[in-house]
């Protein structure tokens, strides 16, 4: 019943918490030490402990639900880094270091009733019907709300209501570390502009030539594939934006960004804020533009036959548990962690001594901040409500909450489409169970039956599948 909680918090535990630290995992102070032209502080693996707490006595012992829910405690349990330093390549000291305690949900692997038998359970005090899937913060149960979003790097592709504008191609481009909107758009009076980041409604044709495909009959023949309603689109717009070169295209991007140096400006924002999900640099290139290319030419193939892509079809959205927010929370959290080791670092080294790791690491913040997102739901980016008190009025509404799922969208907007019971909600959604109100619609329940598909996919493992099929690498 609470599967989902479970898996998608070990996921993040087994995965998300080392792919976080090793996106920052080099940290390298401005002031360095006496002697060393070339240092490093280097983060390695993190490892996770069991829930425990440590008594008045300073004595260390394990923890169960049960004694967290009567003593007013928090279910959580201890992280260790292994923290290196790096003088001129060389490694000249490495400590694990404690750099704060991470909730645990109940029943998953890393919770101390994994394993236990029924008898077992009951010794403890616990509930052997108890579905898990809630953290404990200061004795209170509190369960992350499984949220609905649409699909990332998924192409959107429906009419404009902006004025001058009749049809539009949104991307809401993720990667790991960056997560940038996209939007394509085609004018009244057929011009093609791309928007992301800090590019504001750049000419397509322009921003495809930036990224090496500039020669007009070879960009036409690409987009068009024999349509000649699309040929003169494309036409039309290399006419209203004559740009010749690579080099030109950059220098007209740059020019639009208010740059003094135009072209390094385009190419830095092309190389890590463009579609950052096919690469974050410039061999990624081409990929990209052979990507817009095909954009470029489902945009305008709907456009011509006045259709669009149903973006409240279930193949289209994505459901986000425990991985996903904590994942976002962790990475927030973390990086003000790095900046304050920095700081302690560089302090200490002003006193002339190097710190050890474990006073550069202080392990209160973390901890703290953690803490009070999973126990208010104020999390990173604004958003609320992201946890809410678990519903222990009876069994059944237990379950109904553990499987509850929310619409990202504004209750106070019509939305009249995405409220509608879908027939792709079919076999995944009770077709009952709803608030009546402004939520309306927007928050739904899991059928009983249902299950999420765990994250994790092999990514390589599916394209070396494909291939096998006879898809072409570009």
């Amino acid at each position: 019943m609470a599967a989902h909680h479970i898996t998608s918090f070990e996921y993040f535990i087994d995965h998300g918490l080392q792919k976080a630290i090793d996106s920052e995992s080099v940290i390298e102070p401005v002031i360095k030490p006496l002697g060393s032209d070339d240092f490093k502080i280097k983060l390695g693996k993190i490892t996770i402990g069991r829930p425990d707490i440590l008594e008045a006595d300073g004595i260390s012992r394990q923890v169960t639900p049960m004694e967290a829910r009567i003593r007013d405690l928090t279910y959580d349990a201890p992280m260790m880094l292994t923290v290196s330093y790096f003088s001129n390549n060389e490694k000249i000291a490495e400590e694990e270091v404690n750099i704060g305690r991470i909730p645990i949900v109940v029943k998953s692997k890393y919770c101390n009733l994994y394993g236990l038998n029924e008898t077992e359970l009951r010794n403890l005090k616990e509930d052997p019907n108890d579905p898990g899937g809630y953290f404990i913060i200061s004795g209170t149960e509190r369960i992350i709300i499984t949220t609905e979003d649409l699909a990332p790097n998924n192409i959107l592709i429906n009419k404009d209501n902006q004025e001058g504008f009749i049809y539009s191609c949104k991307i809401f481009a993720d990667s790991d570390t960056i997560k940038v909107p996209h939007s394509i758009q085609l004018s009244s009076s057929n011009l093609l502009y791309i928007t992301f980041g800090k590019v504001k409604r750049a000419p397509l044709v322009v921003m495809i030539k930036a990224l090496g495909l500039d020669h007009d009959d070879t960009l036409i023949k690409k987009i068009a594939g024999g349509n000649e309603d699309v040929e003169n689109t494309i036409s039309m717009n290399l006419t209203a934006f004559d740009v010749e070169t690579e080099k030109d295209a950059l220098e007209y991007i740059g020019r639009s960004l208010h740059s003094v140096h135009p072209k390094d400006t385009a190419e830095a924002n092309i190389d890590s804020v463009l579609l950052p999900f096919l690469g974050r640099d410039k061999d990624s290139r081409k990929i990209k533009s052979e990507y817009l290319v095909y954009v470029t030419s489902l945009l305008l193939k709907n456009a011509l036959a006045g259709t669009e892509v149903d973006k409240d079809h279930y193949s289209n959205k994505r459901l986000h548990s425990e991985y996903y927010n904590m994942d976002m929370l962790f990475r927030s959290v973390f990086r003000q962690v790095i900046n304050d080791a920095k700081y302690n670092f560089e302090r200490g080294i002003k006193r002339d001594k190097v710190p050890s790791p474990k006073y550069i690491f202080t392990s209160d913040q973390l901890t703290a901040r953690i803490k009070s997102a999973l126990a208010t739901g104020q999390w990173v980016g604004g958003r609320v409500g992201i946890t809410q008190h678990l519903d222990r009025r009876s069994f059944p509404s237990t379950i109904s909450h553990l499987r509850k799922v929310e619409s990202l969208l504004t209750s106070n907007r019509e939305n009249f489409r995405a409220r509608d019971l879908h027939g792709t909600n079919f076999g995944r959604f009770c077709a009952v169970e709803t608030p009546e109100g402004p939520k309306i619609g927007l928050t739904k329940n899991l059928a009983v039956l249902a299950t999420i598909s765990e994250e994790g996919i092999d990514y390589k493992e599916v394209l070396e599948k494909i291939k096998k099929y006879g898809v072409k690498p570009i």
